[in-house]
């Protein structure tokens, strides 16, 4: 199974947080998941969240930890409407995010981009992603029994599935397996299972067409793409 997601950056390009593709724009973000930074993610979810500052205060560490260091970068007031999310989601459950809108958010993503062949994601897809990601990442990624997952870790499996093109055949395999959380440690350095620098056709084929999706769109388009994709995973907006 696949833990390194680390992705190759030009100089000067913008990622947004929760479209995992490369934008036209600015320095002072170089966007990037790799198998380090999920263990740190994974370290700061573990962390009680019991109000709205707590909440920031997740979501910005989470965005350092991407490579995002300045939030104004960021379009719509994006980083708020995460931390928003994420109290609501700390005071009741049934604010996750749903698996089947993290399909529908990933499923609008291929046909935006005009893949050549997408991957068509259901809720169960979702499910099993994430609760193999929990065997993991405990604290990141809900498991199975969770109704639903936390809005930052919606976003990061946004990403994960992109750079991947979908749910790979091992994660399909390992979800087989019905893992409890936290049952499962992977050295980042283990060969096949830690740190692989090619990504299967159809990470390939995702990665291509939403660098040329990006470079193509008008600002304007771009942004519009972000908040239907904000909206999809039903984050707040700002007030």
């Amino acid at each position: 199974m696949r833990t390194e997601y680390a992705v190759p950056l030009a100089l000067s390009v913008l990622l947004s947080l929760l479209a995992p593709v490369v934008m036209q724009g600015a320095p002072g973000i170089s966007f990037h998941i790799s198998f380090r930074s999920l263990q740190q993610l994974d370290t700061i979810s573990s962390s009680r969240i019991e109000s709205l500052d707590d909440a920031a205060a997740y979501v910005r560490k989470a965005a350092v930890l991407c490579g995002i260091t300045d939030p104004a970068l960021l379009p719509g007031g994006l980083e708020s409407r995460l931390a928003t999310a994420e109290w609501e989601a700390a005071r009741d459950p049934t604010k996750l995010v749903p698996d089947d809108q993290v399909a529908k958010a990933f499923n609008f993503m291929s046909g935006e981009f005009r893949v050549k062949h997408p991957a068509e994601l259901t809720a169960e897809d979702i499910l099993q992603y994430r609760s193999v990601q929990a065997a993991l990442f405990p604290h990141m990624f809900s498991p199975k029994g969770v109704n639903g997952s936390r809005p930052v870790s919606a976003v990061v499996i946004l990403y994960l599935l992109w750079f991947n093109g979908g749910v790979t055949v091992d994660v399909r395999k390992a979800a087989q397996l019905d893992r409890q959380p936290g049952s499962l440690t992977i050295s980042p350095s283990g060969g096949r299972s830690g740190l692989d620098p090619n990504p299967n056709l159809a990470g390939r084929e995702y990665q291509a067409a939403g660098y040329a999706y990006f470079v193509q769109q008008p600002p304007q388009r771009a942004r519009s793409f972000l908040d239907h994709m904000a909206n999809t995973v039903s984050l707040p907006q700002d007030k």
